[in-house]
């Protein structure tokens, strides 16, 4: 589905880690974006790579030169980064956990791919201005600073250049091991009621993420030819891998240890009494604007 996006009013941010104290009812709590390198490893293999489609169609939109330099914003440890390093970009990743960076530095060594990596935030990051013609972020833009991002990609791109903002929206919900699953959440001690995207009776549309796109531009005019494209897909994981997924989500690493355990151990038994596999469908969301001084 790919749609162009009007200058709409704000819809509400997509559903984000519930970040609260842990109290006696074992409530997760989430320290942020940097907290992701205590599962570095996890990370690594359990989260997806990014549908080849969509990494076509930024290339597509931003009909990029040979040997385009690339920049990402928050690369985690590497996997949208191989994803466009194999296209010929020059990428350079910013990533500011080093747990994260030790990772990705271990990924391309002895690869003939052009990367390089810093370890830092984009806020405190130290770019050459205009120097990049595309700039891509994957499953990390609501984590940055609302007006800093966009002001400090302006400044990153050339002319004319591309920003792609990736999303990676699992649909926990939709399986058929819904009503037993709740009840794990509930016996274990997690509290359902704050799991953040364990929540989502429905998952926002592609239109409203894109309407909440443009709506957060501090500056519309410069940046232009907003598209959004939207990717449904599913994926069939045997037990210990889901919950090694699971264990990769903020709601979920914050979790009391006992009460993370209590619910993994029940999730595994149930995934494997009911045939060993759960579908997990995900949404991935593209939006691409194009920088228009």
């Amino acid at each position: 589905m790919e749609l162009a996006v009007p200058a709409v009013p704000a819809v509400p941010d997509p559903p984000s880690i519930a970040i609260t104290e842990k109290g006696e009812t074992g409530e997760a709590t989430f320290g942020g974006a940097l907290s992701f390198g205590s599962v570095a490893a996890l990370y690594d293999s359990a989260r997806p790579d990014y549908p080849e489609r969509l990494i076509d169609a930024v290339l597509e939109y931003a009909q990029l030169p040979d040997e385009a330099r690339a920049l990402e914003i928050g690369a985690g440890t590497g996997q949208a980064t191989a994803q466009f390093a194999w296209r010929g970009l020059n990428v350079h990743a910013l990533e500011p956990s080093r747990e994260m960076v030790e990772l990705m530095l271990d990924r391309f060594d002895g690869t003939d791919l052009n990367v390089t990596v810093t370890e830092t935030a984009l806020e405190s990051a130290e770019l050459e201005p205009a120097a990049y013609e595309l700039v891509y972020c994957a499953t990390a833009w609501h984590w940055l600073e609302p007006r800093l991002r966009w002001e400090i990609v302006a400044k990153a791109l050339r002319p004319g250049g591309t920003l792609a903002v990736l999303f990676h929206v699992p649909m926990w919900r939709e399986t058929v091991l819904r009503p037993e699953l709740d009840e794990l959440y509930r016996q274990s001690g997690a509290p359902l009621d704050k799991m953040g995207p364990m929540l989502l009776e429905s998952i926002p549309t592609v239109k409203a993420f894109g309407a909440d796109w443009v709506a957060d531009q501090p500056d519309p005019e410069l940046f232009g030819d907003m598209r959004a494209i939207a990717l449904n897909w599913a994926v069939e994981l045997p037990a210990a891998q889901y919950v090694e997924l699971l264990g990769t989500y903020g709601d979920h690493i914050g979790l009391d240890a006992d009460v993370r355990r209590r619910l993994f151990d029940g999730i595994v038994e149930l995934i494997d009494g009911a045939g060993g596999l759960i579908e997990v469908r995900y949404s991935t969301f593209l939006l691409l604007t194009r920088f228009t001084p």
